[in-house]
């Protein structure tokens, strides 16, 4: 037979495979130890004038080599049955020989615990009833005089060869259960170190599941949110498309209905100027309709530059309340407040014009009573503070940051009763940034609104 070689330990075996290899190391170490250990137990036997002691250890023991040398091709129970027996029947032959004074009980313990290492429970308790029905009738047999031993133990005990079969012995036995737990120690520690690793690994896979879960609820979070706001984004288009029918149509009809009236032959002087004003009036609303999406478009495309200069905030601030006073609205004052009439900035005139200009412009549309105030309130760290505060109608907590965008008022029905693309605030706001500044507002429903620009005083292109 060629002997296996099987030194390395396979951390995947089942537990069959392991048993069966276990059980292969067993039949190795009788092959090794054993023989010797038979041999000598013979020779022993022989000088103790009991020859068939040996002979029939040896006889028993025969099995077992036979089993070694054609290992792969037997059955796992069959093997493992026929060790266990063997070492029972040796131990029967033992007590038979010499009762209690011999190797017997240690043969019968070997038995009892290889088979706790190689059996399942039934077949286990299945060998120690065996073990122990052997031991109970050689005992009674003994104690009722049936069989005598015959054995001098003390003049076996000045022998070489008694001595020598005790200690091969000894370390037959020894070796069997040092090999097996030994074996099952590494395979277990092995089985441990796995079983760590693995849920190492699986705790990093959980924890990398969990990352791709969380990821795959965010992206759905995300896809529901882009798609209601692509949803809200189209209703706010369909709005504006219908706002700005209505915002380029009124001033458009005014147009083109009082420039035919002014054809008239039979018109007054007073009806043409009144005609003419309204004209004029109209051009103007369709003129703002106009540079709004024309700014928003270019906002959008991001072509639009900066054109930093210095100049002073007073003369720029009375210039808008000058032009503002004249446009302004009946029962509503405007107020203009410059702490500092020397203070120069330096950014783009045209831009801050055009978003204090939004922001008092939305500030008259939607007050009714009471005042307008703009101007500045401090600089700080580099940065001026302009407003504009109105007592107007006001904004609800929940819609402060939605104005801010594109195409979108308060709410739908302030389009129909105060006008507007809603567009002025975007546009400012987003000027706003291109300045390197910020608006944030701060409001109390229908008690008034204070939008507030910061803008550095001198802008870095």
């Amino acid at each position: 037979m060629k002997i296996l070689k099987e030194n390395d330990i396979n951390i995947n075996d089942t537990v069959p495979e392991i048993k069966d290899a276990l059980l292969y190391r067993v039949y190795l170490a009788i092959g090794v130890i054993g023989i010797p250990t038979i041999l000598l137990g013979v020779v022993s036997s022989a000088q103790l004038e009991h020859n068939t002691l040996g002979i029939w250890n040896a006889v028993t023991f025969l099995p077992s080599l036979i089993v070694l040398l054609r290992y792969r091709k037997l059955p796992y129970v069959f093997k493992s049955n026929l060790l266990i027996g063997t070492l029972v029947a040796i131990g029967a032959i033992n007590l038979y020989v010499g009762a209690i004074f011999g190797a017997s009980l240690i043969i019968l313990l070997t038995a009892i615990g290889l088979s706790t290492l190689l059996f399942e429970k039934k077949t286990t308790y299945f060998w120690v009833f065996t073990a122990s029905v052997v031991l109970i009738i050689f005992s009674v047999l003994f104690i009722k005089g049936v069989l005598k031993l015959d054995v001098d133990y003390i003049r076996s005990s000045v022998t070489i060869s008694s001595w020598a079969t005790a200690i091969f012995l000894f370390f037959w036995l020894g070796g069997l259960f040092a090999i097996s737990f030994n074996f099952l120690f590494r395979k277990l520690n092995n089985k441990i170190n796995l079983i760590h690793k693995n849920e190492q690994e699986l705790e990093k896979k959980n924890e990398n599941l969990l990352e791709l879960l969380k990821e795959k609820e965010q992206n759905a979070k995300e896809l529901l949110k882009a798609k209601l706001k692509a949803e809200e984004s189209n209703q706010l288009k369909m709005e504006f498309l219908h706002n700005m029918s209505h915002e380029v149509r009124t001033p458009l009809n005014g147009i083109m209905g009082f420039s035919k009236l002014l054809k008239k032959e039979d018109l007054s002087f007073e009806k043409r100027v009144q005609f003419a004003d309204i004209i004029v009036s109209s051009s103007e609303k369709l003129q703002k309709v106009i540079d709004d999406i024309l700014e928003i478009s270019f906002l959008e495309t991001k072509q639009i530059s900066i054109s930093a200069k210095l100049f002073n905030v007073y003369e720029f601030l009375n210039d808008l309340y000058l032009v503002f006073l004249v446009v302004g609205k009946k029962g509503i004052e405007l107020k203009m407040n410059c702490p500092d009439e020397n203070l120069n900035i330096k950014t783009d005139q045209h831009k801050v014009h055009k978003i204090l200009s939004n922001l008092i412009e939305n500030a008259l549309k939607f007050t009714e009573n009471g005042y307008v105030e703009f101007g500045f309130s401090e600089v700080k760290n580099g940065r001026i503070c302009l407003y504009v505060k109105d007592t107007g109608i006001g904004i609800s907590e929940e819609n402060l940051e939605k104005i801010f965008n594109r195409f979108t008022q308060e709410h739908d029905n302030i389009s129909t009763k105060f006008g507007g693309l809603g567009l002025g605030l975007s546009i400012a706001k987003e000027n706003a940034l291109l300045l390197g500044g910020n608006i944030r507002v701060v409001s109390d429903k229908n008690s008034g609104t204070v939008f507030y620009v910061e803008i550095p005083t001198d802008f870095k292109e």
